[in-house]
């Protein structure tokens, strides 16, 4: 192999590449792919979108997105996202991806707020060092910025051994710029896994109509935009947002902790957007999104508890290194206070993941888990988009180092279960 400089040259020209110019994906493109100016298009709508909901204007004033994108892949190879970053006064305070195939489902799939930068340079640069020390007679034969456990983001190298012909994957991190190992995820272990080998087939014709629903909210919201005088591809001043806010005729609150979720609410609440004001703790063990979870959910209702005493309580033991499956979480929910849990004892499981329900949980003011294959978080919001536009989110409190909060677009989802939590 290259010495580790002309690597790290390598790194950064790769990265200048892929920010510039569509990426070649180990698989062809279909007719299904999403160009990188389509997906501004998208992102731009979507950050106007989401300021008219807004009622703290003066985080958003002055804000704006960088045009490039950094282009995500899936573990598999295919294109994935179009991650759009979001500045005000060259200060990162959101970031928002967009589907780089139609076939994943509406276009915005997941809007962080105030997220931590990484350097993406940096992190092939440690991919490619990686390799070299692992397979030192190994050729490097493609090196991508991925998802490689949703949402998590790292570099994926391929080496390919020149005597065996038997390639390896190496991925690093994006934060830690440590090795993650090429193993499948489980629900209680760590791994890798692709966004794309979780759209079921059956799930493909309505996924494009949502894109297409998308489609048209762009179109739509463009021109309105366009009416009331609003250059899109300006920084949003406070006038403007107020333009907008009106235009769409959006409305938000948030509701402060904790609450006692044993008083049942008499109105109808028709407010766009709508968010529990729940804690957020990450994971103090790399396998601790189940009790960092029920710790947040528990403090919204006025009970505090250690993620020790809740992984304990849950079936874990001292010098395990796994996760807690949904089962045993769930049975914590249930358990009487006086016996060391939480006492909701309505609580249950469902792999249903109805968008109205979420909607009915969250007015009710209770946050619940949403789970993924191998990872739990707290839903702690929703936000419906109007117009029927296909692009309905849920707000997410991720404990997982580095994740924080975001909107996850529930069309294509990955989340694949839920336990409500009910007193």
């Amino acid at each position: 192999m290259k010495n580790l400089k002309t690597k790290m040259v390598f790194a950064i020209m790769l990265l200048m590449l892929v920010a510039l110019v569509p990426a070649a994906s180990a698989q062809k493109e279909d007719n299904y792919s999403v160009t990188a100016e389509e997906a501004f298009e998208h992102a731009n709508t979507r950050m106007m979108a989401l300021i008219a909901t807004e009622n703290d204007s003066e985080k958003w004033e002055g804000a704006s997105i960088d045009p490039k994108p950094l282009e995500l892949y899936d573990i598999n190879g295919q294109k994935l996202y179009y991650e759009f970053s979001v500045y005000k006064e060259n200060t990162l305070i959101s970031r928002i991806d967009i589907g780089a195939n139609k076939t994943l489902g509406s276009a915005l799939r997941r809007i962080e707020i105030n997220p931590k930068p990484y350097n993406a340079a940096e992190v092939m640069e440690k991919s490619i060092e990686t390799a070299e020390a692992k397979y030192p007679t190994g050729k490097i034969v493609s090196m991508n910025m991925v998802v490689y456990d949703y949402p998590s983001v790292g570099a994926m190298t391929i080496v390919k051994d020149k005597t065996t012909g038997v390639e390896h994957r190496i991925f690093v991190d994006a934060y830690t710029l440590e090795e993650v190992q090429d193993k499948p995820a489980t629900e209680t272990e760590l791994g890798v896994w692709s966004m794309y080998e979780q759209v079921s087939k059956d799930k493909i014709d309505e996924n494009l109509k949502d894109w297409q629903k998308s489609e048209q909210f762009t179109k739509k919201l463009e021109q309105e935009v366009n009416n009331i005088g609003i250059d899109i591809s300006a920084p949003i001043s406070e006038e403007n947002m107020k333009k907008l806010s009106n235009k769409l005729n959006t409305s938000s609150k948030v509701i402060l902790s904790p609450y006692n979720s044993t008083v049942m609410l008499t109105t109808t609440d028709t407010s766009t957007k709508t968010l529990l004001d729940v804690p957020l703790y990450v994971q103090e063990k790399n396998f601790y999104c189940v009790p960092a979870t029920a710790k947040m959910i528990a403090a919204w209702h006025g009970y505090s508890y250690t993620q020790d005493y809740i992984y304990t309580k849950m079936g874990g033991t001292n010098g395990d290194t796994t996760g807690i499956a949904p089962t045993p979480a769930l049975s914590w929910y249930k358990l009487s206070r006086s016996e060391g849990g939480l006492g909701a004892t309505r609580s249950y499981k469902t792999t249903t993941r109805s968008f109205t329900k979420a909607i009915s949980e969250i007015n009710y003011y209770r946050p619940f888990n949403s789970l993924t294959s191998n990872h739990c978080r707290a839903c702690a919001g929703y936000w419906s988009y109007p117009d029927n536009s296909g692009e309905d989110c849920l707000y997410i409190n991720d404990p997982a180092r580095n994740k924080g909060e975001y909107w996850e677009a529930v069309s294509g989802s990955p989340e694949g279960m839920r336990i409500y939590v009910i007193f």
